[in-house]
């Protein structure tokens, strides 16, 4: 997918909002999630948390059609593809929440614009270069040091804490790959469809799976649940709007005040402070993510194929 010149719908600085918009709304998501997971299991919180993106599918289609209900595609496998991507990232990342604290999830996640760049060349045969090549290594320098910073039990590696920096780390690495696939469609197929077919197709296959441990929330959970998939639909229209306006080397930065907002909300909810060895490790994640960036849009305005690294820990 090529970078394409954005619309100057507003400012840089409306773009910049919106972004910054985003990214907060997705972290009172996260947060959510991670409130939602000492009560509830997984698949619920997935299930319920879906839902509204159906309707942001349909407002979108709506306004790119003039009916909500124009919907036709002929690419269900694709679709279906990444629903399951979806699904397998959510879970992964739900059960990281669980178990470690908020921050530690979200710096090990930002590990998902790295595995997108050393992935893009086997499998849809994009050229990267030896200094992004250098970049993704000194990036999983940075995640080694964010893991190894997760607190363990008498020093045994698969302890409760590092099987959810697993989980995390799993969830980045399937993020990557939900990415993939997006590239693989986004020219066949409209952003609307794209986002009402896999998130169909994602609760077609959750529901089942929610309702072998459903447990009916009390009226304060059901607004927890309300919010965190309310906030998340809310984010994507912010990023949508933010993208199509700002380019994306400008609004690369602000998708990693996420770690600000976990910092806010896991020591506000929970008293979670990080060490200073996750700090470390997700400073050097950042600035390798933020230097492959660069070179994908500076390959991209020469005309050659271009990556731009997503923020994984913002749920698509």
């Amino acid at each position: 997918m090529k970078l394409q010149p954005p619309a100057k719908l507003m400012s840089p600085m409306g773009a910049m909002f919106f972004m910054a918009v985003g990214v907060f709304l997705f972290g009172v998501a996260d947060a959510s999630t991670k409130w939602l997971t000492a009560g509830y299991d997984t698949w619920q919180i997935l299930a319920v948390g879906r839902l509204p993106a159906l309707f942001v599918a349909l407002y979108l289609t709506f306004r790119a059609t003039g009916s909500p209900f124009r919907l036709k595609t002929s690419h269900f496998r694709i679709h279906a593809l990444r629903s399951v991507l979806i699904m397998a990232t959510g879970y992964t990342f739900f059960e990281g929440l669980r178990l470690l604290p908020l921050v530690d999830c979200i710096a090990i996640a930002f590990a998902a614009p790295l595995f997108l760049t050393a992935l893009s060349g086997p499998l849809i045969g994009e050229e990267v270069g030896l200094r992004r090549w250098m970049a993704v290594l000194v990036g999983f320098v940075g995640v080694i040091i964010a893991l190894i910073a997760v607190p363990q039990d008498e020093g045994n590696f698969f302890t409760h804490l590092n099987l959810g920096a697993m989980f995390v780390l799993a969830s980045a690495l399937l993020y990557a790959l939900v990415l993939i696939t997006l590239r693989s469609i986004s020219g066949k197929d409209s952003s609307h469809n794209i986002l009402f077919h896999t998130s169909a197709a994602t609760l077609i296959f959750v529901i089942p799976l929610a309702a072998l441990e459903w447990r009916w929330p009390s009226g304060s959970d059901w607004g927890i649940m309300i919010l965190q998939g309310t906030s998340s639909a809310l984010a994507q229209l912010a990023m949508i709007r933010a993208f199509r306006s700002g380019e994306a080397s400008m609004l690369a930065p602000i998708e990693y005040t996420a770690l600000i907002w976990a910092l806010f909300f896991g020591w506000s909810l929970w008293s979670e402070l990080p060490t200073m060895q996750t700090l470390i490790g997700a400073g050097i994640i950042i600035a390798a993510n933020l230097y492959i960036a660069q070179r994908e849009v500076h390959h991209a305005r020469k005309g050659k194929a271009a990556i731009v690294p997503e923020n994984p820990a913002l749920p698509e």
